[in-house]
């Protein structure tokens, strides 16, 4: 669909791009053919030199052998296409609506960023946009939460708030199948009425790898979430979901300090914990560690929030940010009796969650926090992130099991939705009850 006349007539306005986040002004979009004969005609293809670098990283140049430079169907600038001669001086007044395919000459309105060259469906331009950064270090589960999380969102939360959640691009909905929601849901081989047993367990995540060995990770799963008509909310908006590799966060911190652009330019910020991780639960003797637990290294979570710190020009920071300890299917029974972390692990709890819960949880975290010996950790986030907030999920419930090799059921998970519901409303996204 070709912008309307109206967004045509900004061609100076600001847009953000939902993948690399680079700013530009819509005047600066690049148009690419997306005749399906075009695309597939690999002997008409053109180098790609945008998107070469977008995907390979600075260590690609436009020098390099051909070989190393991607190819694609024909784009073009708009404002270099020196086929429509004046016609192309006079763009900062109006935007053109399509332009011809120099290859198959047929009309394409198919707009790309011109940083990384991504596809710009209509809605990056029209809409609002926020994202959320999901961070922390190795194997606390970072993966397994964003797929469970949109899951959630999408089939049990969106219709009872109201709104719809839906993947901006087919490339995004096929990536998040394909990589996210076959392994954690399982896959759709089989018939209906056909293997019913074996075809309701899931698989576990591998490690998300680095940037240095698969770029793709920086891009980013991104929806549109669109409220039901008549609720007196705002119009629809664009929502990124980056998920941070843990040996990059970890390791690589420099390389992903200079990559990772969507850290320093979040409008939100989920820092994922595993309590496991800590001294004092791991050594509480009511609690039965795995082999893999056991063998994981003691994290420190001080250590994290001060790199998390070092991507921000000015302190304290004012982007919100909410501290998750996952797995409280696993720690939530080493609380006291009657606090909800104790009766939401126990699943006692009947009553929906909303704001008085979260504010109690947020209050229980940081006291087991304190116990568990994190005071530094607490005054660094006073001091340095003071907009933060507390909140505790499983993102497995109950189908966690002790090996990997086991078979896997299905997710049951805990509150795994309320850190992003608050993250989305400081946003301005939606309100939440």
């Amino acid at each position: 669909m070709a912008l309307d006349l109206l967004t045509r007539l900004d061609p100076l306005r600001r847009v953000r791009c939902p993948f690399c986040f680079e700013r530009f002004r819509a005047i600066e979009m690049h148009l690419r053919c997306n005749d399906h004969y075009c695309k597939t005609d690999f002997a008409r293809m053109i180098d790609d030199p945008i998107l070469s670098r977008a995907l390979n990283g600075p260590r690609w140049t436009e020098g390099a052998s051909s070989g190393a430079s991607l190819r694609g169907p024909w784009w073009v600038d708009p404002r270099l296409d020196e086929r429509r001669g004046l016609r192309r001086h006079l763009d900062w007044i109006v935007l053109p609506g399509s332009l011809n395919c120099k290859t198959c000459g047929k009309p394409t309105d198919y707009r790309l960023c011109p940083r990384c060259h991504a596809h710009l469906p209509d809605s990056v331009v029209t809409l609002d946009h926020g994202h959320i950064a999901v961070f922390g270090p190795q194997s606390v589960g970072k993966t397994t939460f964003v797929t469970v999380l949109l899951h959630e969102l999408d089939h049990r939360i969106g219709p009872e708030m109201g709104f719809i959640l839906d993947p901006l691009t087919d490339e995004i909905r096929d990536r998040y199948d394909r990589e996210y929601h076959e392994l954690t849901y399982g896959g759709g081989g089989f018939g209906i009425g056909e293997d019913l047993q074996a075809d309701t367990y899931r698989r576990s995540h591998s490690a998300s790898p680095s940037i240095e060995t698969n770029r793709g990770i920086l891009q980013p799963l991104v929806y549109r979430l669109t409220p039901r008509s008549g609720r007196g909310r705002k119009l629809s908006t664009l929502l990124s979901f980056f998920d941070t590799a843990g040996e990059d966060w970890e390791m690589n911190i420099d390389l992903l300090r200079g990559e990772a652009r969507y850290l320093k330019l979040a409008r939100g910020l989920l820092f994922l914990v595993d309590p496991l991780r800590i001294r004092e639960v791991a050594h509480d003797r009511r609690l039965h560690l795995t082999e893999k637990e056991s063998h994981v290294p003691a994290a420190d979570y001080l250590s994290d929030v001060r790199k998390l710190g070092t991507f921000f020009l000015k302190t304290p920071v004012t982007t919100p940010i909410a501290i998750v300890l996952n797995k409280l299917d696993r720690w939530g029974s080493l609380m006291e009796p009657g606090t909800a972390l104790y009766d939401m692990a126990r699943s006692v709890s009947t009553s929906p969650p909303d704001k008085a819960l979260d504010r109690q949880i947020h209050d229980e975290v940081e006291s087991a926090l304190r116990r568990w010996g994190a005071t530094a950790f607490l005054e660094h986030l006073d001091v340095s992130f003071p907009n933060h907030r507390f909140f505790a999920c499983s993102a497995l419930g109950d189908a966690a099991q002790e090996r990997d090799d086991e078979a896997q059921p299905l997710p049951t998970p805990l509150l795994v939705d309320r850190p992003v519901l608050w993250l989305m409303e400081q946003q301005g996204v939606l309100r939440v009850p």
